[in-house]
């Protein structure tokens, strides 16, 4: 059937300039990271306890996990791993005194990466070994480094040791050129080459280093809301690994103030009669409420009606829901008797967003006017009109050279004239699946036509006169109840002889016979005997220079042992080893690209060994 259920899409919210359209969903990452608390992998299990200490949640006793837990002591990032759970859990005396050779290892070696020295520094740290990485020495060599690879990984990973080292003036210098290496996907999101790993890093140690320092944010606000925007579309995050870093980058943009801002839609999406308000969340990145915001900075800049672009509100306040900071309620009482599409400017301090508002209203249709004429229009169509949800009283009959001519209004609860977005006329068999849908127009009074012209629509319904019914179809996104009106029936006769009724059963709709095909049988082969005496007369020039050879002995007395003699003998023998290939596996296309080459080699090395040879045969005896 092709009529569905219209579905109500009340509120869309639109491209907003400045605001975000939606947040980080802090519940379901504190539940990925709750998760893995119980985690026998000790990156898991680390970055569960950062996340979690990050949400100033509580954190269970995993001291006696940390001790049997597997980790190999020679992999730096696995130690760091180790001590920063420990250290953030209150567990460093679980810890084995081994621990600490690794990192001191690492800091010795003088091909170690960047990476390396961040999780050698930062393991020694958290077992509380202080400053152990030489403030100048240990820059000068970071920056030998960064020369060889300037990722943004690096620098994030020399931004975070400045903060421990004290080098934070040098990170500001360089923050902002870093900044502006990040890539645009789609013109609304920013992130880093490698993902949310590396844009976490370099966000949350810049902004933590220009912070300590009292600096204002690097970041401008468009920046800011681009990477926000990349992390709010982090949707598909599952492991602890990435909520953590998404909590980490999240936080620090949140914190940087002035933060980027949601702007959505809560609760119930439309209003009707009964319902004259909506409600509006306005939030920080995690969800949380905006600092500074006051409730009367929150305002509907405009409503207006989309059919006409008639401006209905102007500067309207919301009002803040009581005990609820983060919810505002926009009155719309004003327009809840005008059925229709409204477009809300909402802003909040300086920052603005859109939405569509629907308006529900009933719709009604108060009659049908059916009729029957002529194609060509000699004669007028005798109209019978039809209150809904009144039938026709008798069935109507129309051959192939008449149409059916269909007219109604649509109306509000109130008997306004209205247009709904979607009109249809259902024609369908009275038995059977057979079916056509056609859409009604309106005109400039409002009012919908439909013309049914027998003789055309008959290919829809496969030539098959009989019995169909009539419905008409009305539904909008704006409309409280979409509405399915069956008019009645209309004998249909579609002049084709031999046509079946419609709903029969057709001849040959079964299935049809199998195609079986036969391929071509192969040519038979010739007698072995023939292929045997071709080989052989193929090969008999090759056997007579053999034979010739033999009886005639080969004189190499005068052949002068040269660089050209032998590529001449060995270029020659590559060519005719490539006529072998060529019969064994190569196609000519393949040997062709061989050939001049190998031609051009002996052609040259034949020419300079026969003047080599002239030239010994000219030249006098001793």
């Amino acid at each position: 059937m092709y009529f569905r259920a219209f579905l109500l899409v009340s509120i869309l919210a639109l491209g907003n300039a400045n605001t975000l359209q939606g947040t980080i969903d802090v519940k379901r990452l504190e539940g990925i990271l709750q998760e893995n608390l119980k985690s026998k992998d000790l990156s898991s299990l680390y970055y569960a306890v950062k996340g979690l200490k990050q949400l100033n949640a509580k954190i269970p006793n995993i001291c006696e996990d940390l001790k049997t837990i597997k980790y190999d002591l020679k992999n730096i990032e696995q130690v760091y791993y180790l001590t920063n759970t420990a250290a953030l859990s209150n567990c460093l005396n679980s810890l084995k005194p081994e621990v600490l050779s690794a990192p001191a290892q690492t800091l010795d070696k003088k091909d170690a990466t960047i990476p390396e020295l961040y999780y050698s520094v930062y393991s020694l740290k958290a077992l509380g070994k202080g400053s152990v990485y030489d403030k100048e020495d240990g820059l000068k060599n970071l920056i030998q480094l960064l020369k060889k690879d300037d990722s943004p990984a690096n620098y994030g990973y020399v931004f975070g040791l400045c903060e421990h080292m004290g080098c934070a003036a040098w990170s500001a210098q360089h923050a902002e050129g870093v900044l502006l290496a990040a890539d645009e996907s789609d013109a609304r999101a920013l992130h880093f080459e490698g993902g949310l790993p590396v844009t976490a890093l370099v966000l949350s140690t810049v902004l933590r280093t220009y912070k300590s320092l009292s600096k204002p944010s690097p970041l401008t606000e468009e920046q800011k809301l681009k990477f926000a925007t990349y992390l709010v579309s982090r949707r598909s995050v599952n492991t602890a690994r990435g909520a953590a870093l998404l909590l980490e980058a999240a936080q620090a943009l949140a914190d940087d103030q002035p933060s980027p801002i949601s702007i959505v839609i809560k609760g119930k999406k439309y209003i009707s009669s009964d319902s004259d308000s909506i409600e509006i969340s306005i939030t920080d990145l995690l969800g949380r409420p905006v600092k500074g915001l006051k409730a009367d900075r929150v305002l509907a800049q405009s409503g207006t009606r989309l059919a006409d672009d008639v401006v209905v509100l102007s500067k309207q306040p919301l009002t803040q829901k009581p005990n609820e900071p983060t919810t505002f309620i926009l009155n719309l009482s004003k327009i809840k008797a005008q059925y229709g599409l409204y477009k809300i400017a909402l802003s909040a301090d300086s920052k603005t967003a859109s939405v569509n508002v629907a308006v529900l209203g009933e719709i009604q249709v108060g009659s049908v006017e059916v009729g029957i004429g002529d194609v060509d229009g000699t004669t007028s169509p005798k109209l019978t009109t039809v209150a809904y949800p009144n039938k026709l009283a008798e069935k109507l009959q129309a051959d192939h050279m008449q149409k059916v001519t269909l007219k109604f209004t649509v109306k509000d609860k109130y008997g306004a004239a209205v247009l709904v977005q979607q009109a249809f006329v259902r024609v369908a068999a009275a038995a059977g699946d057979l079916e056509a849908i056609f859409v009604a127009e309106p005109d400039n009074a409002k009012a919908y036509k439909v013309d049914l012209n027998v003789g055309a629509i008959s290919k829809h319904l496969q030539h098959r006169s009989g019995a169909y019914s009539l419905t008409l179809f009305l539904g909008d996104s704006a409309a409280a109840a979409p509405v399915a009106w069956r008019l009645g029936d209309v004998l249909f006769n579609f002049g084709h002889e031999g046509a079946a009724p419609a709903g029969a059963a057709q001849p040959g709709r079964g299935p049809l016979p199998q195609i079986a095909h036969e391929f071509r049988s192969a040519e038979p082969r010739p007698p072995r005997l023939v292929s045997d005496v071709f080989a052989v007369a193929c090969a008999a020039p090759l056997l007579l220079l053999l034979v010739l050879w033999a009886k005639l002995r080969v004189n190499l007395s005068y052949m002068p042992f040269t660089p050209s003699m032998l590529l001449f003998h060995l270029s020659l023998g590559g060519a005719l080893a490539l006529y072998g290939v060529v019969w064994l596996r190569l196609s000519m296309f393949e040997a062709a690209r061989w050939l001049p080459p190998l031609g051009a080699a002996t052609f040259l090395a034949g020419q300079r060994l026969l003047r080599r040879l002239v030239a010994d045969k000219r030249r006098p005896a001793a």
